[in-house]
C-alpha cells in the first residue's frame, strides 16, 4: 500500500464480489449480474460518467473491492428486421449510398483475417479510448497495439508479437517487438497501460497482470478492453442448434484444449483485484451481431461488429477448428458458410459484451 493510503474501504453500497456460479459458455446472462437493489445504469455516457465517481481514488480510500456497472439494455427491435430476415446494404438507419464494406480499406480487410482481433472497439465505449481516469500520463504502453494520436503529450510505447506497424508515425510514438508473456525489460515504468481485444492472445493472464502492476508507478492505471467472447440473446431467437451458437461451442472447447481461454474477460477484475489493482472498475458495453437493435448506437455497433466477424470469423476459426478439434478445412469452410449466414439474419436478436475494466496501482502518482 503506498503512501496515503489508508486502510481497505468496501463500500457494500457501491460494490459487489462476485460470487455467483459459473455459467455456460454460451447464452449465458451477462456476467456478474448485479444485486436486485442495485442501481441500474445504461452503458453509454452515463455508465462512463458515473463509473470513475464510484472509487474516486483522490477522495475515496482504496479498496480491493470490485465495482461493476450494471448492464440493463432495454432492447428494442428494429421492426424491418423481423420483416427482412438477412441484413441489406440499403438499411433505413444508413444512407442507402453507401455499401456495408465503404471505408473499409483492402488493409484493414487483410489484418482481420489474419489476426481476427481488429474489431471496431471504440464505437461500443462511445468512441473514447480510455474510460480510466487518468490525468497527466507522461508514459504509457499500448498492448496490441495503436497510433497515439489521442495523447499527443504522452511518451507512448506500442508492444505487439507481429510486426504490423505503420511506417508514418507520430513523434510521441515507437513500437517493440516482444512477446508480453515472456519477461518485461523496460527500463522505465509507465503512468498508464493500455490493452485492447487480446482475449486469445494470452496463456498466462495473471503474469499479465502481475507484470503491468511491476511495471506501473504509483497511482497508475491499467485498463483492459476485450469482447467476452459469450453469445448472449434475451429473447430466444438465437436457437440452440444454430450454427452461430454451435460456432461459439466449438471456439471455447478448442480454445480450452489449446490453452488460449476466450472467456478470460470475464475473470479479469479478479485477476487484477488478485494482482494487487485498486478501484477496480468494470462496465459492459454491447455489440449486437447485426443490425436488428432500433437504437442507431446500437445499430452503428452492430453494423461494424457485423463487418468484422463474418470477414475475420473463419481466420479465427481456422487454427482452433483444424489442430485443436481436428476438423478439415474444407468441413469448416462449408460450416463457416453458415455461421455467417446466422451473424446477417436480423431475426437473431443476439450479442456479445465488450467489457472495459480498469484498476489503479495503490499509491498517488501522477497517473
Amino acid at each position: 500500500m503506498g503512501a496515503g493510503d489508508s486502510p481497505k474501504d468496501e463500500h457494500p453500497e457501491k460494490t459487489q464480489q462476485k460470487s455467483s456460479p459459473k455459467q455456460s459458455p454460451t447464452r449465458s446472462p451477462p456476467n456478474h449480474p448485479p444485486d436486485a437493489d442495485a442501481p441500474i445504469l445504461i452503458p453509454g455516457e452515463d455508465a462512463m460518467a458515473a463509473a470513475p465517481a464510484l472509487l474516486e481514488p483522490d477522495v475515496r480510500a482504496s479498496s480491493t473491492s470490485i465495482s461493476f456497472v450494471p448492464a440493463s439494455y432495454g432492447w428494442a427491435v428494429d421492426s424491418e428486421s423481423d420483416r427482412d430476415q438477412l441484413f441489406d446494404d440499403a438499411d433505413s438507419a444508413f444512407d442507402s449510398t453507401h455499401s456495408s464494406t465503404t471505408s473499409i480499406s483492402e488493409a484493414m480487410i487483410e489484418q482481420v483475417k489474419e489476426h481476427g482481433r481488429q474489431y471496431k472497439g471504440y464505437l461500443g465505449a462511445n468512441k473514447r479510448l480510455a474510460i480510466a481516469p487518468i490525468k497527466n500520463p507522461r508514459r504509457a504502453m499500448d498492448v496490441g497495439c495503436g497510433t497515439a494520436d489521442a495523447y499527443p503529450g504522452t511518451d507512448v510505447v506500442g508492444v505487439d508479437i507481429a510486426p504490423t506497424q505503420p511506417n508514418m508515425t507520430p513523434p510521441n510514438l515507437r513500437f517493440e517487438l516482444d512477446d508480453l508473456e515472456r519477461e518485461w525489460t523496460f527500463t522505465s515504468k509507465f503512468d498508464y497501460i493500455h490493452s485492447q481485444l487480446m482475449i486469445g492472445a494470452f496463456q498466462d493472464w495473471p503474469n499479465f497482470f502481475k507484470q503491468s502492476f511491476e511495471n506501473l508507478e504509483e497511482g497508475g492505471y491499467l485498463e483492459v478492453a476485450d469482447i467476452d467472447f459469450v453469445i448472449k440473446c434475451d429473447d430466444n431467437t438465437l436457437e440452440k442448434e444454430s450454427a452461430l451458437n454451435v460456432w461459439h461451442e466449438k471456439m471455447h472447447e478448442g480454445a480450452t484444449l489449446a490453452g488460449f481461454p476466450l472467456d478470460a474477460i470475464s475473470k479479469v477484475p479478479d485477476m487484477m483485484r488478485d494482482a494487487g489493482f485498486a478501484d477496480v472498475v468494470a462496465i459492459p458495453f454491447p455489440w449486437p451481431i447485426n443490425t436488428w437493435p432500433r437504437d442507431p448506437k446500437h445499430k452503428e455497433v452492430g453494423r461494424w461488429a457485423m463487418e468484422n466477424f463474418t470477414m475475420g470469423c473463419e481466420s479465427m476459426s481456422q487454427a482452433l477448428f483444424t489442430r485443436a478439434l481436428g476438423w478439415s478445412i474444407d468441413e469448416l469452410r462449408v460450416f463457416m458458410t453458415q455461421v455467417r449466414q446466422d451473424l446477417k439474419n436480423r431475426r437473431i436478436h443476439a450479442y456479445w459484451n465488450f467489457w472495459i475494466v480498469y484498476g489503479r496501482k495503490p499509491g498517488h502518482g501522477s497517473g
